[in-house]
């Protein structure tokens, strides 16, 4: 164990006790003796073919960097896989802080000309760089990139195909996020592939799973700007505002205009310094994202609670006086239900009817992601355990007086018939990991 590791366990034991740390590391090591991912590169082919299919492109894109003193081979590395990009109309905006000039010193090594760096007289910090960097991108969209992470070839390629296909669809998309997976120093190995669900917003409020590769429509970004007081999570509560901003233009419509792109189009670089390798290095951070959640919240008028999970950046909402009152979309809370030997056996379920982290012990988080352990929307839930408010627990009663005393009741079709009628309404359904039900 590294000395990383070993810090990490030392503060998990101290915030969470022994029991909670040994069945995390059991469950951590059996992760990654799972994690099979291989991050495999476009062919030659592919990549000639989106060269091709790209030319005269009208979608330009912004790629908005904030530097401070970023060491050189990194910021080589980042810029080298932007002019690798299979899509052509981008430019790099880079906002540097540094005191240095090595930043500068880098970027004059390069003559293309989509290459804009903007010096800075001081640095403002990740936020101040990142707004002064918005007032010099031109781009239709604007990404944001970490001064030290990488873009996959295909990057802005998939991105700008997923925003023409939106339009396609009589939809202007405003906000877009890709996959990510993790990269070492040397940019020689990448692991832990984070696949995304489409937008999911009790799961955003649980913890910024959005993350990496950020792309918003060049007037929302300028509109919401970054705020210094969140600096550390200025992208989880840029997210939440432009999410905000979105329910307030498009009312309960504007889930259609924030996509996901289901492809791993980040690598996200990990040395001894950054927040992907060791969390502990920016503790002020989670404690910003509490603080960015809690604010969405309230500026939504939702009177909540936010209350930290074991797992660092993750967090619990618990609505006052419950969830009901406050969130007219939801109508029933999902569970838990365990077998006899405290495994999940039922309670929620995916979008193909199977049920979610199915075998996992009321212990597991559910993962690295530890998504078992977080709230979230889910597309069905089962109607045994669940909490319902008074129209969902009315629909589900008449469901059930429908049915025939002399058959065994199907609950699993009774559920589905429920959630869909339930849907019909407008409403949508919450996993609440800590309602457990004990089954048999």
């Amino acid at each position: 164990m590294n000395k990383s590791n070993v810090v990490k366990t030392l503060n998990y034991i101290k915030r969470n006790g022994p029991v909670k740390t040994f069945y995390a590391i059991k469950e951590r090591l059996r992760d990654e003796a799972e994690d099979k991912y291989e991050y495999v590169p476009i062919s030659e082919e592919t990549r000639l073919d989106q060269i091709r299919e790209s030319l005269g492109a009208d979608i330009k894109i912004s790629v908005l960097v904030p530097a401070y003193e970023t060491p050189k081979e990194y910021l080589k590395a980042l810029i080298d896989s932007l002019i690798a990009q299979t899509y052509g109309n981008w430019e790099l905006v880079i906002a540097d802080g540094s005191a240095s000039g090595v930043v500068t010193k880098t970027v004059n090594e390069y003559s293309d000309t989509r290459i804009n760096l903007v010096k800075l007289s001081e640095n403002k910090g990740i936020s101040g760089n990142s707004n002064e960097g918005l007032l010099h991108c031109t781009g239709d969209y604007i990404g944001l990139l970490d001064h030290d992470d990488l873009l996959t070839a295909d990057c802005l390629y998939e991105v700008a195909k997923k925003i023409r296909a939106s339009r396609t669809d009589g939809i202007e998309s405003q906000l877009l996020y890709t996959n990510e997976d993790k990269t070492n120093a040397e940019n020689t190995t990448f692991y832990e592939a984070n696949i995304k669900p489409k937008f999911n917003l009790d799961l955003l409020l649980s913890n910024n799973y959005i993350c990496h590769f950020l792309v918003v429509k060049s007037e929302l970004a300028k509109e919401v700007k970054f705020r210094s007081e969140y600096d550390g999570a200025q992208d989880h509560d840029f997210i939440l505002r432009c999410t905000g901003s979105l329910q307030d233009r498009y009312g309960r419509e504007y889930e259609k205009h924030i996509l996901n792109i289901s492809k791993v189009l980040y690598h996200w670089r990990c040395h001894e310094s950054s927040t992907a390798l060791n969390p502990t290095s920016k503790l002020y951070a989670y404690e910003a994202g509490k603080r960015a959640v809690s604010d969405y919240l309230a500026g939504r008028g939702m009177e909540a609670t936010v209350s930290d999970l074991p797992h660092m950046g993750f967090f619990r909402v618990d609505y006052e006086p419950d969830i009901f009152t406050v969130r007219e979309d939801v109508c029933a809370l999902g569970c838990r239900i365990l077998d006899k030997n405290g495994r999940v056996k039922d309670g929620v379920y995916d979008e193909n009817g199977d049920v979610m982290f199915k075998g996992l012990s009321r212990h597991d988080s559910g993962g690295r992601l530890h998504r078992a352990s977080c709230r979230m929307e889910v597309p069905y839930i089962s109607v045994l355990g669940m909490l319902p408010n008074a129209e969902a627990e009315k629909v589900f009663k008449e469901l059930l007086n429908r049915e025939d005393s002399s058959k065994e009741t199907d609950y699993k079709k009774l559920s589905m018939e429920f959630c869909n009628i339930m849907k019909s309404r407008g409403y949508r359904f919450v996993y609440d990991p800590d309602t457990v039900v004990k089954g048999k």
